[in-house]
């Protein structure tokens, strides 16, 4: 009776289990709420002094692009109390978060066919190293999740019955709002549908190009004007750094971790040439993806991860401020090496099998360890010395020059006077 309970009721547990894992790395910003950064001192602010017309269309021209999900989370916490705005903000940033959970255990994929899929890709979605504390329930980094989403919703089987397939057109549509990198990936959506011309194959690539020309728009008329960041945030750099942080960031802590990763240097590669071990891990990176290609390429579900992988990394590499390829810009490239890596376990045999499996487990073992008390930038997650909002709102309603302190604090203010 137990496991017939288990088997017929597996996904709703699952869910339940991930929802916990999920409040217990910062119970909490759930409970309290926090404005993030330019979330509160620009995107908050605006919505807050100059109403929903401007909260719904600004754009912050430093970046490049829009970003609807801070617009229209702000415009919402705009109508709400000050003392609460922040937790209106937090859980616009939860839903997404959660709505990827639930997509990844619920819905019928080519991908996550069997339990035991849905278990381990949520989890690496979860808790994997590439999941940054810097992402976690902030609405500006929301992007990072709705492109997860859309990679998974390309690999969603046709069912015209299922409320994930009716749906999906206009998360996407919103997540080309939002995110670049999923705009990226319209071309693929393109191709789909001139191999299968569905309905739902349709649907899919018009909300999804809709969305890239218009920020493509957006992103031609900020490089024209030059209302892009420069300086120390300067992008489109190439150096020998750049490739190193990259190859460190996504190839090399995507599965040890932060702290394995300087273990097994400091301990055992120290004495290694710089040179020496970045031409040493590129050779073996590229005779893995060249020995996997051929010996999957007749798989395309593989295929299309591995030319994600190179579109989102190539993007990812010119588009990082400075000479930095690390946090959220390492997120999406390194979440999809993983899932590559899945992908093999999934198709292989014998040796090949055992060495992705076991990559696996230890990226799950990582991110578990570095998931909340071990993380090095716990100030992302819990309060450490924060302000506490509704002083800082009692404050500034006694003198609104105040400037109202938010996360990351203490360098962080935001100015609600016009």
């Amino acid at each position: 009776m137990p496991t017939s309970f288990l088997n017929k009721n597996f996904k709703i547990i699952l869910f339940f289990l991930l929802l916990i894992i999920f409040f217990y790395r910062s119970p909490y910003i759930l409970l309290n709420g926090r404005f993030v950064a330019e979330e509160g001192s620009f995107f908050f602010r605006n919505s807050y002094l100059f109403g929903s017309l401007k909260g719904l269309t600004q754009v912050f021209w430093g970046s490049g692009y829009f970003n609807f999900w801070p617009n229209i989370a702000t415009v919402f916490a705009s109508f709400t109390p000050l003392n609460y705005s922040p937790l209106v903000t937090v859980y616009f940033a939860a839903i997404v978060q959660i709505y990827l959970l639930i997509f990844m255990v619920f819905s019928n994929s080519y991908f996550l066919k069997t339990n035991t899929d849905k278990t381990i890709i949520s989890l690496i979605v979860l808790v994997g190293p590439p999941m940054v504390a810097e992402v976690w329930l902030n609405t500006l980094t929301s992007q990072s999740y709705f492109t997860i989403i859309t990679i998974l919703i390309f690999f969603q089987k046709d069912i015209s019955t299922n409320i994930f397939n009716k749906l999906s057109p206009l998360i996407l549509f919103i997540s080309g709002l939002t995110s670049l990198l999923s705009c990226a990936l319209s071309p693929f959506f393109l191709y789909k549908y001139l191999i299968d011309k569905s309905k739902f194959n349709f649907n899919n690539f018009i909300a999804i190009i809709s969305t890239s020309i218009f920020q493509s728009l957006i992103f031609a008329y900020s490089k024209i004007q030059n209302l892009d960041l420069t300086g120390e945030n300067t992008r489109f750099l190439v150096s020998f750094d750049k490739i190193v942080n990259l190859i460190y960031n996504i190839i090399i802590k995507s599965f040890f971790g932060r702290d394995l990763t300087h273990f097994l240097y400091n301990n055992i590669l120290v004495s290694l040439n710089i040179f020496l071990l970045i031409f040493l891990i590129v050779t073996f990176f590229l005779f893995i993806i060249k020995f996997s290609f051929n010996l999957f390429k007749k798989d395309k579900l593989f295929i299309y991860l591995l030319i994600f992988f190179i579109i989102i990394l190539f993007i990812t590499f010119f588009g990082a401020k400075a000479e930095q390829v690390q946090g959220r810009y390492a997120l999406i490239p390194g979440i999809l090496l993983i899932f590559i890596t899945y992908r093999v376990s999934q198709i292989s045999n014998g040796i090949l099998k055992f060495l992705s499996s076991f990559l696996i487990v230890i990226c799950l073992l990582s991110g578990f360890y570095e998931y909340k008390s071990r993380n090095i930038y716990p100030q992302f997650l819990i309060c450490m010395n924060c302000p506490n909002w509704k002083n800082e709102v009692s404050t500034w309603s006694e003198d609104n020059s105040y400037l109202l302190k938010i996360w990351q604090y203490p360098t962080k203010k935001m100015s609600l006077k016009k």
